[in-house]
């Protein structure tokens, strides 16, 4: 499965691993697959490498986190040698330049649609959109870093969590 993930994920992966793990597999819900992807991105390396990682890891232990990184990665690898192989030969060309702008813009789209995917996975309440607004702000508006941004907003997520747990549990 992580082979066709690799082979499929023209422009990234996330799409591709979106649509096999959540739409045609059925093997994480929207929303495990948000938590998911969530966790993945706050670790080192690639989102989707992580994940295949975790999935593997999850089925088949060690050998199964080795071999589903090792199949997302190994079409990609052989088939990005290629490419670059034949753009160094074609890259003075104009068509090819503009092709290439054509193919960011495409790889752009994709990043848009999967995240209007993830974001139907992600509960849907005032808190959520608070701290969904206040990340978007951070990075795309102030351009913070990422890492900074987390280690602001995710202790405050997780003591808001705990405050509105504290809240609802002396409440019964």
């Amino acid at each position: 499965m992580f082979l066709m993930i690799g082979l499929m994920g023209f422009g990234g992966l996330a799409p591709a691993a979106h649509h096999m793990l959540v739409e045609r597999k059925k093997w994480h819900s929207p929303k495990e697959y948000v938590e998911l992807f969530a966790i993945c991105s706050i670790l080192p390396g690639g989102n989707i490498l992580n994940a295949s990682i975790m999935i593997g890891n999850r089925f088949q232990g060690l050998a199964g986190a080795v071999a589903s990184l090792t199949a997302l990665l190994l079409a990609p690898l052989v088939l990005l040698i290629c490419l670059a192989l034949t753009y160094d030969h074609f890259s003075y060309i104009p068509d090819v330049r503009a092709a290439i702008a054509g193919a960011a813009s495409a790889a752009a789209g994709l990043i848009v649609g999967t995240a209007g995917k993830l974001i139907r996975g992600v509960e849907k309440s005032a808190t959520s959109l608070v701290f969904g607004l206040a990340v978007f702000v951070a990075i795309g508006v102030f351009r913070l870093p990422l890492q900074m941004t987390l280690l602001i907003i995710v202790p405050l997520s997780i003591a808001w969590a705990f405050y509105r747990a504290r809240l609802t549990g002396a409440a019964k």
